[in-house]
């Protein structure tokens, strides 16, 4: 059986077409190191090479006492030439990089490297299919719905520690400057289980395990104490070296979508109603608020939505960027919050 370290050996060796044909153990170590892959010794490397020797995928020769490693040539095959990469497959690993290669840990990038770079010489060769293959990543593209706002800076370095260790479920040491805090001021490391990363506006976030808050077991849910991390606030991210057992009733898309944490600030769902004047409301005929969401006109000729929704910080930045457009009916302390935060409005305006 191949493991993911064996997969990994053999993407990073040569093979006797390379410039440079041959490989030292240091350095194979060093590469799986830098993908991300936890060696500890040298010697668990060399076992490896041995082993893929015995199996006739890795070839060895010596250089002095120095043992230098490729790989087989016959495994050379598809993935390292863009010849014998098709026009659709040069297209997806072109798309891939572009719209997710800031997503994916290095032990999955410096594998692909060679099928970007494969899909870079097929899309540039002048065949009778590629001027529309070419042509489709000019065709597409990504644009959020709100204001844009210059993106924090986010340091390599510590992204690739973040990344490296939530692919390889390892507990991280990570200093945290929260929110109003600066730099200079005393943070203490914090060990977390890092279980995902979720870019929302612009913003890079992980999703984190604290193991030290154990939850109490007297109550009728069971809840880890998990809370977002923003990567451009990591002032220092160290592994530490132990893996962890990903937590079984972690799911994400429930994390995301059922507890809607990247609204931020949550209160228990309510059913909103609210009314449109003139054409305000009408993006809400294709693209509801809420899934029982109802539409109908009241009598001063305005659109009236109804649905159940959980208020959030998101649902009220949502509702005041419709400013006077819009009238909150419904619940009343939502009503009450909107009508005194525009009565205070009013009076900064000299109103």
């Amino acid at each position: 059986m191949t493991t993911s370290l064996d997969e990994a050996i053999l993407r990073i060796l040569p093979t006797e077409r390379d410039a440079t044909a041959w490989m030292a153990t240091p350095e194979v170590r060093q590469q799986l190191e830098d993908r991300g892959h936890r060696t500890k010794y040298p010697k668990k490397v060399l076992r490896e090479l041995a082993k893929l020797e015995k199996k006739k995928v890795v070839l060895s020769t010596s250089n002095g006492r120095e043992l230098l490693w490729q790989r087989a040539p016959w495994l050379q095959g598809a993935r390292d030439s863009a010849g014998l990469m098709g026009a659709a497959e040069a297209v997806a690993f072109h798309i891939l990089q572009r719209f997710a290669g800031n997503k994916l840990p290095a032990a999955v990038t410096k594998d692909l490297e060679s099928l970007f770079s494969a899909a870079e010489v097929r899309l540039s060769q002048e065949k009778a299919d590629n001027r529309i293959y070419r042509a489709w990543p000019d065709k597409v593209d990504s644009v959020d719905g709100t204001f844009t706002l210059i993106r924090p800076n986010l340091r390599e370095d510590i992204f690739h520690v973040i990344a490296t260790a939530t692919f390889f479920e390892r507990e991280v040491s990570v200093r945290y400057r929260p929110a109003g805090k600066r730099e200079t001021e005393d943070l203490k490391p914090k060990t977390l289980w890092p279980l995902a990363l979720v870019e929302s506006a612009g913003v890079m976030y992980m999703v984190a395990q604290d193991p030290s808050f154990e939850p109490r077991m007297d109550k009728p849910k069971v809840q880890w104490l998990r809370s977002l991390f923003r990567l451009d606030r990591i002032l220092s991210a160290v592994e530490s070296g132990k893996t962890f057992a990903y937590p079984d009733d972690f799911s994400l898309r429930s994390y995301v979508e059922g507890e809607q944490v990247f609204n931020f600030l949550t209160e228990p769902a309510v059913q909103l109603v609210i009314a449109f004047d003139g054409t305000a409301g009408n993006h809400l005929k294709e693209t509801p608020m809420a899934k029982d969401q109802e539409i109908d006109m009241l009598a001063d000729g305005r659109m009236r939505v109804t649905g159940t929704v959980i208020p959030s910080l998101k649902l009220r930045w949502w509702l005041r960027s419709f400013g006077a457009s819009v009238e909150v009916l419904s619940p009343l302390p939502l009503r009450e919050e909107f009508g005194a935060e525009f009565r205070k409005l009013a009076t900064r305006y000299g109103l």
